[in-house]
């Protein structure tokens, strides 16, 4: 959904719809994690594996690509292969200040 935006005149009224539709699911994931998902890990791990979790989090984040990139979702083998070569790809893009359309 947020893949489209860029494309999308901000005057138009499908793009409100949008924008609310996209608030509304991000509030909905946010509450079903803050309700269902920390309690049970909180309730369901000691400290010591949820600060390794944390870690391996922490990890993930600094490998990860920076940008979406769309043709990549849904596909976790194409992710493991190229999200390693987009993660270098975006990062050096960041700290030169470029964008690719």
């Amino acid at each position: 959904m947020t893949a489209r935006y860029p494309e999308m005149d901000i005057a138009s009224p499908e793009f409100d719809v949008q924008l609310a539709q996209f608030q509304q699911d991000v509030l909905a994931h946010a509450q079903h994690e803050e309700t269902e998902e920390f309690p049970a890990l909180t309730s369901g791990c000691t400290p010591e594996q949820r600060r390794t979790m944390g870690r391996r989090l922490l990890t993930a984040e600094k490998l990860a690509p920076t940008h979406p990139h769309p043709t990549a979702a849904g596909s976790p083998a194409l992710q493991w292969t190229m999200g390693p070569f987009a993660s270098l790809l975006d990062r050096a893009r960041d700290a030169f200040g470029t964008s690719v359309k």
